[in-house]
Parts: C-alpha cells; structure tokens; sequence
C-alpha cells in the first residue's frame, strides 16, 4: 500500500472528494450487459442469477446455495430424490436452447404432432382428389366434403365442426409447404417459451379465432381452407412475448424487429397481392393470438415456465366465450 509523502500531505481535514488524490467514488450503476430476466417460479421479480443446474432464473427466495453458484428448488428436489447430482447445462447449450434460429429438438413435441398432422390430411387430401400424392390442386368439392369452413353451411345447416377441421385442410402443394414452414421455425420458438400445453392450447383458439371471423365476414358461400390463422396468432404471441421481453432477454431482443417485420409483410401480402387469402382467418388469427396470450401470461403469475394455474385457463376460457358469443350472434343474424 502506497502512501503520500510527507511533505505532500494535505493539511488535516483539507480533503475533498473533489480533491485528485482522492479515490474515486464506487460506481453503483448498472454494467450495460448484464442479462436481467424474471424469476420462473415468481414472475413479477427480476433477476441476472440463473440456475447453475437447468439455466432458468431465479430470484433471491429460490437460490439454494450449491458447490458452484446457485440451484433451483426443483433442481435441488430432483437430485435429493434421486441421490445423484442435477445435470448441469451450460450458458452456451442454454443460449443454443433459446436462439436455435427455429431448430426444432425434443422440447417441440407439439411444433413436430401439428405439422405431421397437417401433412398426413393433405396427403389424404390429395389422394382422395386425384388418386395420386402428386400433382395439382386440390377441387373445392373434395375440400367441402372434408370439412373446409362455408358459412352459411355453418350458419344454416350448423355444421360447427367446420370451425376446426378447415383449419387442417389446404388447397395445393404450396399452401401446406409455405404454411407448415412457418409453423416449423416460428412453433418451434414459441413452444420453448411457453411451454406445449400452453402452446396448444394458443394454436387451436387462434385457429378458432380466425375461422369465427370468417364465418362473421367471410362470404357466405366460400369455402375457406388453411392453418394460416392459427399460424398468425403463433407470430403474435411471439411477437407480444418479444416486445414486453425487450432489453432483458436476448432472444427477445433479436426476435421483436425480425417478427415484426415479417408480420407487417404478411399482412400487406394479404390485402395487397391476392385475391385467394382470406383476410379474415389472417386477421382472426392475430387477434386471436394476441387475446390467447395476454390471457396465458397475465392470468399466471408463475410465469410460463411452471404449471398452468386455474385462473389462466379461466382467463382462455374468457377468450373462447367471446369466439362462441360471436358465432351465436352470427348465426341468428345469417
């Protein structure tokens, strides 16, 4: 330790923090990069601490001190119950989880049974239409018989399944391949976020969401086929979860600019470039999923990463009322 020499001592009680000789103050603002995220089990408090164990985060309450840094309490639980030790992820396999550009891996079980259904009814659909896997379009009639979403055959005849089988139903090649890449790499992200019954369950109400709006503004005897309305409110709610997320998570910050921009060229594909699209289910899929999603994450104060609690699907359940509240409506006024 260096001190002044004597002879250049300030007088006794002359120093200043203004004074050059001084050390300088501690710097208490917060460093610019550090990650500040919420707490998985507490969802209204923010912290930088992450389980050394699965990655997640977790505030003070839930730090349970380990050999290196802290654990979880259902890591601690897990290995307690077990006698062995947690499995440990490191920060790059957890920025890989969560910025995997739409890589799906084994926490998309869901993302993986919705494109294979769709595939496999279009398959059924091509083989019925034409006795071929390959080839054209497939006709509206075979489409109608399979379930495609006309209104007034829903409003007239109540044929209400029409609701959801359309949205499994497409027209040609390029319809399911575009639609089921989109759900692909945007499904894959946003199951990981929310978690799969979370992300069903957002899917089938978009999905209802848009075909309610085109039964309410569709015309009457157009059929409407396509998994693009469940597909917009998926990038809804990935758009919502990254715009509230920005500036603490770094997945949200990449992902806010990127889906907005694809959501505004979609949109402007839709009223602008086909006559084909139906703005309808487009727009009832966004609103749908935008709805969904507010009711997921604010009616859950866990957070999306723990069970779904009551009051959420009571929140859902909110949503759906107003889609069935729709269709009353629509119907009696056909």
């Amino acid at each position: 330790m260096s001190t002044l020499p004597p002879d250049d001592r300030p007088p006794a009680g002359d120093l200043t923090p203004q004074d050059d000789r001084m050390p300088a103050d501690f710097d208490t603002a917060m460093p610019d990069d550090l990650e500040v995220r919420y707490c998985y089990r507490h969802g209204d408090r923010e912290t930088g601490v992450s389980c050394s164990s699965c990655g997640r985060p977790i505030c003070h309450e839930c730090m349970i001190p380990a050999p290196v840094g802290f654990r979880c309490p259902e890591c601690v639980r897990v290995q307690n119950a077990g006698g062995g030790r947690a499995k440990v992820v490191t920060r790059g396999q957890i920025r890989s989880r969560w910025g995997s550009g739409g890589l799906v891996s084994r926490a998309t079980p869901v993302t993986r049974a919705l494109v294979a259904i769709n595939v496999a009814v279009f398959v059924l659909e091509m083989v019925l239409a034409t006795g071929m896997l390959l080839g054209g379009g497939v006709s509206s009639s075979t489409l109608v018989s399979l379930g495609a979403l006309v209104p007034a055959r829903v409003a007239l005849e109540n044929e209400y399944w029409r609701l959801f089988t359309s949205v499994f139903l497409h027209a040609n090649l390029f319809h399911i391949a575009f639609n089921m890449w989109a759900l692909w790499v945007v499904g894959s992200v946003l199951e990981r976020i929310m978690g799969s019954l979370r992300f069903v369950l957002l899917y089938l109400v978009s999905g209802l969401a848009g075909s309610v709006l085109v039964l309410v503004a569709g015309p009457a005897w157009v059929p409407t086929v396509g998994a693009s309305g469940a597909i917009f409110g998926v990038f809804g709610a990935l758009f919502a979860w990254a715009f509230l997320s920005r500036g603490r998570d770094f997945v949200a910050d990449q992902l806010v600019r990127q889906v907005g921009i694809i959501l505004v060229l979609n949109l402007v594909i839709t009223f602008g470039f086909s006559s084909s699209i139906s703005w309808q289910a487009h727009i009832g899929g966004l609103l749908g999923g935008f709805a969904a999603f507010a009711a997921l994450r604010y009616g859950d104060k866990q957070g999306f990463r723990g069970p779904l609690s009551t009051d959420a699907l009571v929140a859902l359940g909110g949503v759906v009322a107003v889609l069935f509240a729709l269709v009353v409506w629509r119907v009696q006024t056909f």
